[in-house]
């Protein structure tokens, strides 16, 4: 009997864990194209929201569901935070020659797109809305939970932190990314995200 209390918590530990490395297989795969990502960030959070809330049974049939549906209205959000992040990531690179008004400006937009950035894919998993109304969602949440925006930033960065270092730290961080490592990000912003929309 003690073993079989013992191993139940321990195999459901490795099921769930291996329902998350297959959520993040699958965002890998359903992101290649990039013009898909923004599907894939709101069917990995749709599912992702719904396991911290114990609504989810099978992780990959959900996740192709929900990319199917939320495809269309999560491409248009994506579209949204790509031209605009391409823009200011031009501005960034080449903006040494600029007056440092103009750079404390490209800065602050910045910052409001990665807060807007935090909350968007994820208000769109969960909640029906336009466009308009879930960015201003968005940059309205991330004020009013300022902690942990900031904790979901740091996060949300480490990949594109890890490009900016160099071919070695891509290379080192893209086995961890290609199994675990966005579902790790992805289901500690979960943590906050269920708080904070419970709260909605």
């Amino acid at each position: 009997m003690k073993k079989s209390g013992i191993a139940h918590p321990f195999f459901e530990f490795m099921g769930s864990l291996g329902d998350w490395m297959i959520l993040n297989v699958l965002f890998v795969l359903t992101s290649l194209p990039v013009l898909t990502i923004g599907a894939s960030l709101t069917s990995f959070y749709k599912v992702a929201l719904r396991r911290i809330r114990n609504e989810s049974r099978y992780a990959a049939r959900e996740y192709m569901q929900s990319f199917r549906e939320e495809f269309k209205e999560s491409t248009k959000l994506w579209m949204v935070f790509l031209c605009t992040g391409s823009v200011l990531l031009f501005d960034v690179l080449y903006s040494k020659n600029l007056p440092n008004a103009v750079n404390v400006l490209i800065g602050c937009l910045a910052a409001l797109w990665c807060f807007a950035f935090a909350y968007a894919f994820p208000l769109q998993a969960r909640f029906q809305n336009s466009i308009k109304n879930t960015l201003a969602n968005a940059l309205l949440l991330s004020f009013r939970h300022l902690p942990a925006t900031v904790v979901m930033v740091v996060l949300n960065s480490v990949p594109a932190v890890c490009v900016a270092l160099g071919a070695f730290a891509v290379m080192a961080a893209m086995p961890i990314f290609c199994i675990i490592g966005f579902a790790l990000i992805v289901w500690v912003n979960s943590l906050f995200l269920t708080v904070i929309f419970e709260k909605l």
